[in-house]
């Protein structure tokens, strides 16, 4: 059965003209092609608020756009980082104010596309304004956290920021080190810069669609993507990673599916195995994606089947980009037209 598709908010919903278009939506429902589309229809450029497809050497396994894809529309935030760089949301939201005030410079349509909803709300709901931390210090404990097993990250974390498993969910190696890190550098934990320290700076307006796919069918299409992204190259890709120097421990080798790649790769385990646990950790995750789109974004995000189809999908998005815009500028016109001619240009 599928998610039904949600009606458009009334006109009245939308007060101020949003600075971007957001595709959202868990892993593996079709965002990249929909938003390709909806870039090539307005004249967009797209922006990845992946946390993974961001690293360099991991196109296969993380799914990003296709050489074809990057093609027919241009894109910001993918395979630009090392693969042992680190990249929070943080991060990403000073990249990303960059990127939209370049493209609208162009009088482009900035789009933004993933499944990393802290990333998303880190530019419509800004992340605290750190401060300056010790950079040698930091190199240090960098060092020193690298050294420890991501068992031994999650004890201290949890002992140094009791709230943040709920908050975040999933420890992984990055955001164990980025909790580390402000707790032992600053002496405060995360929760307390979140609460005291101002934004650092203002939000980005967004118009949101969400793609949605009920389980049964989430489910296929993450086995379906899971065998077509082994046959096309995967085990490669990560045997590449590994003669590069890039172990199990490297942020982005800890993206979902690298680590049983791996074994496979070096005959810990089988092919079977392998997509087995690809498809586990996979479906855990998109489950934890449909859970946080479904409760931490506002009202008037538009709800959409993604079993629609792609061009549909995306012929939606534009007439709906279309129409918000064009009331935008009439609205302009009434005001410039009401006020006084003293205060005329």
């Amino acid at each position: 059965m599928r998610a039904p598709a949600q009606a458009r908010p009334p006109r009245e919903a939308i007060r101020c003209p949003p600075d971007v278009i957001a595709i959202l939506g868990p892993t593996a429902v079709g965002k990249t092609p929909v938003a390709v589309t909806v870039a090539r229809c307005l004249g967009g450029e797209i922006i990845s608020s992946d946390s993974r497809q961001a690293y360099r050497g991991l196109q296969i396994g993380t799914a990003a756009p296709t050489p074809a894809e990057m093609d027919a529309a241009p894109h910001h935030g993918v395979g630009f980082l090392e693969p042992g760089e680190r990249y929070g949301a943080g991060r990403f939201a000073r990249l990303a104010r960059g990127w939209i005030g370049e493209i609208r410079d162009r009088g482009a349509v900035p789009i933004v596309v993933g499944g990393t909803g802290f990333f998303f709300r880190a530019l419509t709901d800004p992340v605290f304004q750190e401060p300056d931390l010790d950079e040698g210090r930091r190199a240090r404990l960098e060092s020193w956290l690298a050294d420890r097993t991501i068992e031994e990250l999650q004890r201290w974390t949890e002992k140094l920021d009791p709230a943040i498993q709920d908050r975040l969910g999933v420890l992984d190696r990055q955001r164990t080190g980025r909790a580390l890190e402000m707790a032992l550098l600053t002496g405060r934990n995360l929760d307390w810069w979140h609460l005291n320290s101002p934004p650092e700076a203002p939000p980005v307006r967004a118009r949101i669609w969400v793609l949605e796919l009920d389980s049964e069918s989430l489910r296929e299409r993450i086995g379906a993507r899971t065998e077509r992204l082994l046959g096309e190259g995967w085990l490669d890709e990560v045997e590449t990673l590994v003669r590069a120097g890039h172990s199990g421990s490297s942020p982005a080798m800890s993206s979902i599916g690298y680590r049983h790649v791996l074994d496979l790769a070096q005959g810990r385990i089988s092919r079977e195995a392998a997509v087995q646990a690809i498809l586990r950790d996979t479906w855990r995750y998109g489950r934890r994606q449909r859970t946080w789109f479904r409760h931490q974004l506002p009202p008037d995000a538009v709800r959409v089947d993604a079993g629609e189809g792609y061009d549909r999908l995306a012929a939606r998005i534009v007439a709906d980009w279309r129409d918000i815009t064009t009331r935008a500028t009439e609205r302009s016109a009434l005001r410039e037209a009401a006020r006084p001619e003293a205060e005329k240009p």
